[in-house]
């Protein structure tokens, strides 16, 4: 992996220069009334019932969700392949619960715009329904205290959720909260989620005043902002659009219905916005590009995400004073797009303002995936066992083929011998 230094002028970086470009084909198209007033106007925008049709709906591919809670057993979750991982990261919290709050309320709802079948409160549609989701529970980090294990693994809660995420096979990480990054070998996970080509997509604040966080402020990871139905960012908390320099995609977020309501009950909803909500969006995109291109490595796939943004073709440039990043995240677009024709290299790695992880941690992680022992395929493409992980293993063993046969044919050689003896005896007598 080569690692290009961080603020290098890259002709992608153009800003405000090439605004124009990335604008083009920015607006959504015409949608009808009905779309729009039950909160599901994003479906059939991005033309997901297409996209199902054709067969992507992102079979195959493991997500792994990390928020605050869950409720599993609702509805809209019925028949979906979701686990829910044992153990919350935040001290004292549980990751699943039937109680409604505003953490188990994020949490399902997000989850559902993945893989939600469109039954219960919000009739939430998922934009990958038969992904295998597994939901890893921080608990509420804005009181969070990390848990034992997270603190006895240096990591801060969410950081040590997303090391749970990895080893357990996650091929993306979707992350609709935003949380420290305390602990000693925070950065160091990121740079292994890079490194191993598993993308990290995560929203960015929904508050005008904050710029970047963790873990979307890390070179790598995609930062996901919101649109309206009118591809317009949301208004922030000073009144202004919420234009957040980290953005690497925008993608809509607003208005959406919700699962459960405040002060109601799991069968309630009402409308709701922010970037969380764009964040299982993106990853839904980029879940059933890894579907349809199963070739294609993770950051290929990322750059299919930054180039085919918008209805239209255009030349790829960044767009961070008005916070656009490449522009609007597009299911079409990025199915449509052939992505072994990019560069096998995470173009997120100078992303603005990112400073971490470090080249020297990039380098480390690297280090530590080559050192890993891998199989060796087979001409079928089966991986070979190479018995005690040297050359000499499969030497051994084919030796001991050999061996075997030789052992065989003088038994059967002896046998014959012994027979045509004897018939010659009888022969004889």
């Amino acid at each position: 992996m080569t690692v290009p230094p961080v603020g290098s002028a890259r002709a992608r970086l153009l800003g405000v220069a090439l605004l124009s470009a990335v604008m083009v084909g920015i607006a959504f198209p015409a949608h009808a009334a009905t779309a729009a007033d039950d909160g599901q106007w994003w479906y059939d925008v991005y033309g997901v019932e297409q996209a199902h049709a054709d067969g992507w709906t992102g079979e195959g591919v493991k997500i792994a969700v990390i928020d605050s809670q869950i409720n599993p057993d609702l509805p809209v979750f019925a028949d979906a392949d979701l686990t829910v991982a044992p153990g919350a990261s935040c001290e004292g919290a549980v990751p699943s619960t039937s109680e409604l709050n505003d953490s188990s309320r994020h949490g399902s709802t997000v989850t559902a715009l993945l893989v939600g079948n469109g039954a219960g409160a919000g009739a939430i549609r998922g934009i990958v329904p038969d992904a295998s989701v597994t939901f890893y529970g921080t608990g509420p980090l804005e009181q969070c205290t990390d848990s034992a294990e997270a603190q006895a693994a240096g990591l801060s809660a969410m950081l040590f959720q997303i090391e749970r995420a990895l080893d357990d096979g996650a091929q993306i990480i979707s992350i609709s909260q935003g949380g420290g990054a305390e602990g000693l070998r925070g950065t160091e996970v990121i740079a292994r989620a890079v490194t191993e080509g598993v993308p990290i997509v995560a929203s960015v604040p929904n508050r005008s005043s904050e710029g970047g966080g963790v873990p979307n402020g890390f070179r790598g990871t995609v930062a996901v902002n919101a649109v309206d139905r009118d591809a317009n960012l949301l208004i922030g908390d000073l009144g202004v659009p919420n234009a957040n320099p980290w953005t690497t995609v925008v993608a809509p977020g607003s208005p959406f219905s919700s699962i459960g309501a405040p002060g109601g009950t799991w069968d309630d909803s009402n409308r709701t916005a922010g970037s969380s909500l764009a964040t299982p969006l993106v990853s839904g995109i980029l879940a059933a590009a890894m579907q349809k291109y199963p070739d294609a490595s993770a950051n290929q796939l990322l750059q299919s995400l930054i180039h085919n943004t918008g209805t239209e073709p255009h030349e790829l440039a960044y767009d961070g004073e008005n916070g656009f990043g490449y522009g609007v995240a597009s299911l079409r677009s990025v199915l449509a797009a052939d992505p072994s024709v990019y560069d096998d290299v995470n173009p997120l790695l100078d992303k603005p303002l990112a400073q971490l992880p470090t080249d020297e941690e990039f380098a480390a992680a690297e280090a530590s995936v080559s050192a890993s022992p891998t199989p060796t395929p087979s001409s079928d493409g089966a991986p070979e066992d190479a018995g005690d992980g040297s050359p000499f293993g499969t030497i051994i063993v084919i030796l001991a083929v050999v061996g075997g046969l030789v052992i065989v044919g003088a038994i059967i050689l002896t046998i014959v011998l012994v027979r045509r003896s004897k018939n010659h005896a009888k022969e004889q007598s």
